[in-house]
C-alpha cells in the first residue's frame, strides 16, 4: 500500500500522457498520408493512361488504311480531324491548356468519387 502511493503521481503521469496520445488520431494522421499517396498514383496512373491512349489514337487511322483498307473517305476525314485540331492548338494553345485542365478535373473528380 505504501509502496503505491509512493508511484501514485507516476502512474496519474502516465495514465494522462496514455489519454493523450490514443491510437484514433494517430492511425487517422498515417491512413490520411497513405491514401493521399494513393490518390496521387492513381492520378498520375489516370493521366499517363490518357496520355498512351491519345497517342495510339492519334496513329490508328494510319495504322487502319495499311492494315484494313478502310474506306479512304473516312481516314480522310479522321486526317483532317487531327490537322484541325493541331491548328486549333497553334492558333490559340490557352484553349488547348484549358481543355486539358477541365479534362483533368474531370478525370480527378471521377478517381475521388470511386474511391
Amino acid at each position: 500500500m505504501r509502496d503505491e502511493d509512493t508511484y501514485a503521481d507516476l502512474t496519474a503521469l502516465f495514465t494522462a500522457e496514455d489519454r493523450e496520445h490514443e491510437a484514433r488520431p494517430f492511425v487517422d494522421r498515417v491512413m490520411g498520408r497513405i491514401r493521399a499517396q494513393a490518390r496521387m498514383r492513381k492520378l498520375l496512373l489516370v493521366a499517363a493512361g490518357l496520355g498512351g491512349a491519345i497517342v495510339a489514337a492519334s496513329q490508328l487511322p494510319k495504322l487502319l488504311a495499311d492494315s484494313v483498307g478502310l474506306d479512304a473517305s473516312l481516314t480522310t476525314s479522321v486526317i483532317q480531324a487531327q490537322e484541325d485540331v493541331s491548328a486549333l492548338a497553334s492558333a490559340n494553345p490557352l484553349w488547348l491548356g484549358i481543355g486539358a485542365v477541365v479534362m483533368l478535373s474531370l478525370v480527378a473528380v471521377a478517381a475521388m468519387e470511386r474511391a
